[in-house]
């Protein structure tokens, strides 16, 4: 007995449709099975986790040291995810209020693969406890995997040290 069309049309749609409208990805529900421990794993979220995705939105959260004040983030990420940092694709936001970050200047070292980004003031100790990263209108990487991506704070004493805050475990399918 054949399958009727109307039978094919639904069975395609069923396939199909999934594709075509998937919602955004929230990912890293911070299950580490191997390696540091779970507290050095940090959030995120990517509206599409697709490998070569274009036009793309990355949210990276992390929480600032509150005993002392920040001039300045750096993020390090891996070979092969340089397509998603963009100098004019990367702002701040305090993740609690929502409200911008003012930044002076970021400057993106492709060779080390190391971003810093310049706060225009210091952010004082315990004023904002988390940040959230966006870089929007990326592309995401073309190999499908797991990325590491650090990220340190910079104080403001007199001889400052970069303080390691954690890493987002970015997943690409």
């Amino acid at each position: 007995m054949k399958p009727s069309i109307p039978t094919l049309l639904c069975a395609a749609a069923l396939i199909i449709a999934p594709t075509i409208a998937s919602p955004p990805v929230r990912s890293q529900n911070n299950i580490v099975i191997f390696g540091s421990d779970r507290d050095a794993t940090l959030p995120y979220r990517v509206r599409n986790n697709r490998a070569s995705s274009r036009l793309n939105t990355f949210n990276f959260f992390a929480p600032l040291p509150a005993n002392r004040a920040i001039a300045e983030i750096q993020i390090l990420y891996p070979d092969g995810f340089g397509g998603v940092f963009r100098n004019d694709s990367i702002r701040l936001v305090n993740r609690e209020t929502q409200r911008p970050i003012a930044i002076r200047e970021i400057t993106h070292d492709r060779e080390t693969r190391d971003i810093r980004v310049i706060f225009k003031e210091p952010i004082a100790a315990e004023s904002i406890r988390q940040i959230e990263v966006i870089a929007s209108g990326v592309s995401n990487p073309s190999r499908t995997g797991m990325y590491s991506v650090q990220v340190h704070a910079l104080g403001t004493e007199a001889n400052p040290l970069f303080q390691y805050i954690g890493r987002w475990l970015v997943t690409i399918n």
